[in-house]
């Protein structure tokens, strides 16, 4: 028997009443946001769209950008407008703009909307745990529901955005994640849709908080770091981000060290060890350029530790190995890292 919203009222409204995702979704959803380079990703993927979230990724469609291209059409469905979400909470600085509810997973819902100011933040919330798939042309986002989207907006300037859920159960049987946008269009025409609540939130306006962390991507540029052409190489390492504590062994003892940590791919926080000091160091945001810096060994170190945190850990306060292992509870390993170690 099919559910109507009648049915699921009560669910929705129990999360709308919340009008702000939790603490604890904030602070991630801040953290990725200040990926600069992750971002420029997506927004090579959007255009203008910048996505944050847990378990995020992006595709890039082949072979054309419009949906009259692509040989099957993911089957669509209409929701029901929430007026009520007018009078929720602001979330980041944004004013709620528009709401719209669902009541299956697996159809593609169009949604359009008018921004009221230069910064548009949109989220899809569920009823139960499931994977969230924003398309924009042949472009690809997946993340997990409670994920955000941000997007430079001109007040007044309509918007659509295509995108659909799916039970976690469900999007397993999709693997890594569809490898296009017709990947995806194919897969929900092909599955018949599951009953289910969710909905998708708008917020917008001029950004008063976190969201002046986004920058337009045309405009990044990494920061000006150590160079290490010349240097010579002393040991080098690479690894998962899985918690373990690593010893990486130098070719010969060094006083005068200047470091790399490169982390990807959902490699968030390293935690380097010389002498007996620590170094936490946030690699996630700075991608593929790496973090570098310079670290005096005092008499000379033969001997460098390190351990690697996923995004997923969440941020580190203490690095002794208890406490990193206590942080890895409940946290899945994720992403690769490489630690590189040169003379001065």
């Amino acid at each position: 028997m099919a559910f109507d919203l009648k049915d699921l009222t009560e669910v929705m409204e129990a999360e709308t009443e919340r009008g702000v995702p939790s603490p604890d979704l904030l602070a991630g959803v801040r953290r990725r946001v200040r990926r600069s380079n992750r971002l420029r990703a997506a927004a090579a993927a959007f255009g203008v769209v910048l996505m944050a979230g847990t378990a995020f990724g992006v595709v890039q469609g082949q072979g054309g950008s419009g949906p009259h291209q692509r040989d099957v059409l993911a089957p669509t469905m209409s929701g029901v407008t929430n007026d009520a979400f007018l009078k929720s909470r602001s979330v980041e600085g944004l004013k709620p703009l528009k709401e719209v509810r669902f009541t299956e997973f697996g159809r593609m819902a169009r949604v359009t909307f008018t921004p009221t100011g230069p910064f548009t933040m949109y989220t899809v919330q569920c009823s139960r745990d499931a994977m969230w798939y924003d398309a924009k042309g042949e472009g690809l986002a997946i993340t997990g529901c409670g994920g955000t989207a941000y997007m430079f907006t001109k007040p007044g300037v309509s918007q659509t955005v295509e995108t659909t859920a799916l039970p976690v159960s469900v999007a397993q049987e999709l693997g890594d994640g569809p490898s296009s946008r017709g990947a995806l269009d194919r897969f929900l025409a092909a599955h018949a849709p599951i009953p289910g609540a969710w909905s998708l939130r708008v917020y917008s306006g001029p950004c008063t908080n976190g969201c002046k962390e986004m920058r337009d991507p045309s405009t990044f540029s990494p920061p000006a770091q150590p160079p290490l052409s010349g240097l010579k190489q002393l040991g080098s390492a690479f690894g998962t981000a899985d918690g373990r504590s690593r010893t990486v062994r130098l070719k010969e003892p060094g006083k005068a060290l200047r470091l790399r940590v490169t982390c990807l791919d959902g490699a968030a926080t390293a935690v380097v060890r010389i002498g007996g000091r620590a170094k936490v160091v946030d690699c996630e945001r700075a991608e593929s350029h790496g973090v570098v810096w310079d670290q005096d060994a005092g008499a000379g170190t033969s001997a460098i530790g390190i351990t690697v945190l996923p995004a997923e850990a969440g941020e580190v306060h203490a690095t002794d190995d208890a406490a990193l292992a206590k942080q890895m509870r409940g946290a899945k390993p994720a992403g690769r890292w490489t630690l590189d170690v040169y003379a001065r």
